[in-house]
């Protein structure tokens, strides 16, 4: 066989190894086998990463990502939780802050904990008497209970005996009980054009009915989303809860140097608290004295856009357009 024949057999091959690679990653990225309904391309890990399992759940698309030597767990293409340091300092921040402000910490509900890891830190009060955990995926409440990183890292709390978890959504939850509870803890996503009925839980509706299930002492705390990117989701939050009621005392963790993001939280109450109630009776490893002071001071490039406000209801998509406008730019 010539040279002349080597080359070509060597091209041909050549064509078919990039018609086969071109092939396998518009599969991967863009056709029927695409990783983007599970893992999208702005939350996609910096490096390499390994997807262990990819799931449908009837409420959600979930991916299982490794990623140096964490577990991330994905929603719908958007990171909710992993064993990260992030996650510590996010849990602690969304818990600490309005258990001390309770008047009593016996009685805490959690929508949207399907990971442990908030139960994790309400669990470090030892006046805690009961926590009711909800998740609407019962695959997330499978994981946050029996698989491994994620159990060792909320450090078994969804199996702890003063924890009771329910599957189901949390709309439907509160609706069909009676019950009180001390201090009310959202933690879900936030809502969207592709998934609106998120919006029946930030709704001026919804927020009446977590009125009448709070004790009068109680405490509300709304997790929003990114304050730096969507300034106006926390504010139309907080109007929403104003409208239903509460006082609302709004605080925020900056993370921008560590994280690039701003977690931004609306806290409710049926009284007029201050901040210099507000002091946690044990150490943690984020929220110094001086962290908590700063936190309740709204960085004007935020607060300017106040007046842009709107509240949500039951009947608009006041949330979803803020944030798909927003995700859109």
């Amino acid at each position: 066989m010539g040279l002349n024949q080597l080359y070509w057999i060597a091209i041909g091959a050549g064509l078919v190894l990039l018609v086969e690679t071109l092939g396998w990653l518009y599969w991967r990225y863009w056709g029927a086998g695409s990783i983007r309904d599970y893992v999208s391309e702005e939350e996609e890990p910096d490096g390499d990463y390994r997807i262990i399992r990819k799931i449908n759940t009837p409420v959600q698309r979930i991916a299982l990502v490794e990623h140096q030597g964490q577990m991330l767990l994905y929603g719908n293409g958007d990171v909710m939780f992993g064993t990260t340091e992030d996650d510590d300092l996010y849990a602690e921040a969304l818990i600490h802050v309005p258990m001390v402000i309770a008047g009593k910490r016996e009685r805490i509900l959690i929508i949207g904990g399907g990971g442990g890891i908030t139960t994790r830190e309400a669990l470090r009060y030892p006046d805690v008497k009961e926590i009711t955990t909800v998740d609407a995926d019962p695959l997330m409440m499978d994981f946050g209970k029996n698989l491994d990183a994620l159990v060792k890292f909320n450090e078994g709390s969804l199996n702890h005996p003063k924890v009771r978890t329910v599957v189901e959504d949390g709309r439907v939850f509160i609706e069909n009980t009676t019950e009180e509870w001390d201090a009310i803890f959202l933690d879900i996503p936030e809502p969207s054009k592709e998934f609106p009925a998120l919006s029946r839980l930030f709704s001026w509706e919804f927020f009446r009915l977590l009125k009448e299930r709070l004790e009068p002492d109680g405490v509300i705390n709304v997790s929003c989303p990114s304050l730096a990117k969507i300034p106006e989701y926390f504010w139309s939050v907080q109007a929403t809860l104003m409208a239903a009621g509460f006082y609302v005392l709004p605080y925020h963790f900056d993370v921008i140097v560590e994280y690039e993001d701003d977690y931004g939280f609306c806290m409710a109450t049926n009284r007029q608290v201050s901040i210099e109630d507000i002091s946690i009776p044990f150490p943690t490893r984020f929220l110094s004295p001086e962290r908590l002071r700063d936190m309740f001071h709204i960085p004007y490039n935020y607060s300017k856009r106040w007046s842009n406000y709107r509240i949500q209801t039951d009947s608009n998509m006041v949330l979803a357009n803020i944030v798909d406008d927003a995700w859109a730019d």
